[in-house]
């Protein structure tokens, strides 16, 4: 059951940086990394633990680094087993494996860590990621306003008929 979890979870995360450029992949993973970082370093009492799992990530960021690096000198190797793919398709699929394999390492020490980093980043992208459209509400015309400035007008209308009729009276007299 904890691998078929594992697989849709991973399925999950593929899913979502296939819809990303290979830079937003990396800017993702680097969120992600800071984000282990933090939860480690602010939950976590052991130093042993602590330094265990900070250098576990910085191994991972080196191999994300070492990956860049070489991408740039040519074009990156595609096994037999990505044949079909594009380099983002399987960057895509590589970060996400390596962010499940970061999970599960800590999850080893403590499962609530892995429960904290994940509220953390996705409570972090929902505050950075959303952009609503700005949508101007047409206002309705507040009714009791117009009328009352209707009946003003009529007041005025109603005034100056009768100040031209009691002119129009003096003028005949």
């Amino acid at each position: 059951m904890p691998n078929v979890k594992e697989a849709i979870n991973e399925l999950i995360e593929e899913s979502y940086l296939m819809g990303l450029s290979e830079q937003e992949i990396r800017q993702d993973f680097e969120h992600f990394l800071e984000t282990c970082f933090a939860v480690i370093h602010d939950n976590v009492k052991d130093r042993e633990v602590i330094n265990g799992l900070s250098e576990n990530l910085a191994r991972e960021k080196t191999v994300i680094l070492i990956a860049d690096h070489s991408e740039a000198g040519g074009e990156p190797e595609i096994s037999a087993e990505d044949a079909g793919k594009n380099t983002s398709e399987v960057f895509a699929e590589k970060v996400a494996r390596r962010k499940r394999l970061i999970l599960k390492i800590i999850a080893q020490y403590d499962p609530d860590l892995v429960r904290l980093i994940d509220e953390q980043r996705f409570q972090g992208k929902i505050q950075e990621e959303v952009l609503r459209p700005k949508f101007k509400i047409k206002k309705r015309p507040n009714l009791e306003h117009l009328q009352a400035l209707l009946l003003k007008v009529g007041y005025v209308a109603t005034i100056g008929l009768i100040i031209l009729l009691i002119l129009g009276f003096i003028q005949k007299s």
